[in-house]
């Protein structure tokens, strides 16, 4: 038997063993906290900020009425009184940097989803900083605090904030009307101190809320945005000062804002570049319809001096080309101006060079029209050699006439635009109108058209580009005769087409035509509460409302598909002409559109 010795007695502090066991619980709990707070903000990263509602009211005209109320302030109808919008507080606020203003257009318990400047995903770029913005990488909510302090970080720096936009494509009103769901663009553009550019903007979705006399922005998440600035001004205005300007009196420029206003003026001219007088410098031509054609002389010094072209105003027409129409390496000047009507037979203009000045060719463009048809308003002229003979052709892009948008024009789809005119070089400045003969027949708004092999078998097929109706692409059998390929992406469906671009815009070796049509926030608002009309008409107003358009070719699957909203290009506004081009020299071709239109003397008055 062994015998246990005896055990001297314990000294010190006793850990009781449920102390770990408890710091062991503590640390677990700890952990189960933090992971389920971040299974909760992936969940909530995951599920939409804003839904869209499943009711709301589809009366297009009380829906409208409620977003000018909520959007831009006025009178409500009911009652008389004033109403403050979203725009009278909220936006004006950013633009002028008053954040005591701004936040009185947040309603309380305002909540955003908004990324600061340095969230994001950075694009490469030599020129410009850009960051880009996803809503789906934004998990945090801001209190209105928050919010501005992240404005304050984008915007409190600059030097001026020039321009702020709020333009809503869909506005859903609650029932209620005491609460609405906006998605709208938003953007913010203006100086900073060193002289570059910079801008925010950004796709929005919003509730906006009535609180008593105002509506308020009660949420607001972004959807997708970038951030940008440029590193420096890329272009400054010099017109003034290299003398790039019409001798025009204060007289006729209030004229023609006169006309502007009552809407009586569409668009008044246009220019084109050459080097008309062969010195190695670039001179430019510009011209104003019904007024005066110039050219602007490169004296290689930074400035230019004026040339005459036209010896009437009644000669000048929208558009000008330069270009050698008999071989001889001397240019020719084209212009879009009709200059007289005989009967059934109509005259056009070439100018050919004498001295330093230019003189008409006679007979030159002599071709038979319609019976009292008069004013064809030619809008381009896109040269070709289209039969393959050395020589170059003329196509003519003719909008309309005097008897156009009579008793059966239609604002969606019209034919009672003009005939468009194939002028075929014959040589010695001789030419034959042959466009019906040559397949290419139709009397729509063709405003651009684009020669181009389009179908890669070696001959080039044309574009035609129209107005109220849908665009056409003529087929070239390689004998220089047309047909209308009708069943082709290009020709589907109806448009309004204003200018049309082709490069190779990311230098992959698949070939890209970008179209430049209208994009409308009120038509992206409206045909959704459209009712008793069918699913095709709806089809066809969301496409036109949709804005611009981008075909891409394929060459795997030897087609071209439609990538606008996919690349983010639709929206340009009312655009007019567009081009691919490298302005920072990097080596691939960005994306310029010209949009706009009219503005008013009257600032309370619409712009057209």
């Amino acid at each position: 038997m062994t015998v246990r010795p005896p055990q001297p007695p314990r000294t010190g502090f006793r850990i009781p063993w449920m102390i770990p066991a408890c710091i062991a619980a503590l640390v677990f709990v700890v952990y189960m906290m933090i992971s389920l707070k971040r299974y909760a903000d992936q969940l909530r990263q995951k599920e939409p900020f804003l839904e869209r509602p499943g009711t709301f009211v589809k009366d297009i005209e009380e829906s409208e009425n409620t977003h000018d109320l909520a959007t831009g302030g006025g009178k409500d109808p009911a009652t008389g009184a004033a109403v403050t919008g979203v725009k009278a507080t909220f936006l004006k606020g950013l633009r002028e940097r008053d954040w005591a203003l701004v936040a009185s257009g947040m309603a309380t318990g305002f909540r955003a989803r908004f990324p600061s400047p340095g969230e994001g995903r950075e694009v490469p770029d030599g020129l410009v900083r850009i960051r880009q913005y996803a809503g789906a990488d934004l998990g945090r909510d801001l209190d209105g605090t928050a919010f501005l302090a992240v404005m304050k970080e984008h915007i409190g720096a600059w030097a001026a904030v020039e321009r702020s936009i709020w333009r809503s494509y869909e506005f859903l009103l609650d029932p209620g009307k005491k609460s609405a769901f906006v998605s709208a663009h938003f953007q913010l553009a203006g100086q900073l101190p060193d002289g570059g550019r910079a801008e925010l903007q950004a796709s929005i979705q919003a509730r906006l809320v009535r609180d008593g006399n105002a509506w308020k922005v009660k949420q607001l998440g972004l959807v997708e945005g970038a951030r940008t600035e440029a590193q420096f001004a890329p272009f400054n205005d010099v017109t003034d000062l290299v003398g790039v300007a019409f001798n025009e009196s204060p007289e006729r420029r209030k004229l023609m804002q006169d006309l502007i206003n009552d809407r009586g003026l569409v668009t008044l001219g246009g220019v084109s570049v050459g080097d008309f007088n062969r010195d190695g410098f670039p001179d430019i031509l510009a011209a104003a319809v019904h007024n005066d054609a110039v050219i602007f002389v490169n004296d290689g010094r930074g400035g230019f001096v004026r040339q005459p072209v036209v010896k009437s105003p009644d000669e000048c027409g929208w558009c000008w080309l330069f270009v050698d129409l008999d071989g001889d390496g001397v240019e020719e000047l084209v212009s879009s101006r009709i200059l007289s009507y005989e009967g059934t037979r109509a005259r056009g203009a070439i100018y050919r060079r004498k001295g330093d000045a230019w003189e008409l060719v006679p007979d030159a463009l002599v071709f038979p029209i319609k019976q009292g048809e008069r004013d064809l308003m030619v809008q381009g002229i896109e040269p070709c050699d289209v039969d393959r003979d050395g020589l170059l052709d003329l196509f003519f892009c003719v909008y309309s006439n005097r008897n156009s948008k009579g008793p059966a024009y239609n604002r969606v789809v019209a034919f009672d635009g003009a005939d468009n005119h194939l002028f075929m070089n014959k040589g010695h400045l001789a030419f034959s109108e042959e466009s019906d003969a040559r397949g290419i027949t139709g009397t729509q708004y063709t405003y651009v058209a684009k020669w181009w092999d389009f179908d890669f078998d070696g001959d080039v097929d044309l574009f035609e580009g129209n107005d109220y109706g849908p665009n056409h692409l003529w087929v070239n059998d390689g004998k220089g005769r047309f047909t209308d390929a009708k069943d082709h992406i290009f020709d589907a469906d109806s448009n309004y087409t204003m200018g049309v671009t082709i490069a190779d815009w990311d230098n992959t070796g698949a070939w890209s035509m970008y179209i430049s049509n209208m994009y409308s926030h009120a038509g992206n608002r409206v045909i959704p509460l459209m009712t008793g009309v069918s699913s095709e008409t709806m089809r066809l107003g969301m496409l036109l409302a949709r804005g611009n358009q981008m075909y891409e070719y394929v060459p795997s699957a030897r087609q071209w598909k439609e990538t606008a909203v996919e690349r983010g290009v639709n929206w340009a506004d009312w655009a007019w002409a567009c081009v691919f081009w490298d302005p920072d020299n990097d080596g691939d071709r960005d994306l310029f559109v010209a949009d706009g239109y009219t503005t008013n003397t009257d600032k309370s008055a619409p712009d057209y």
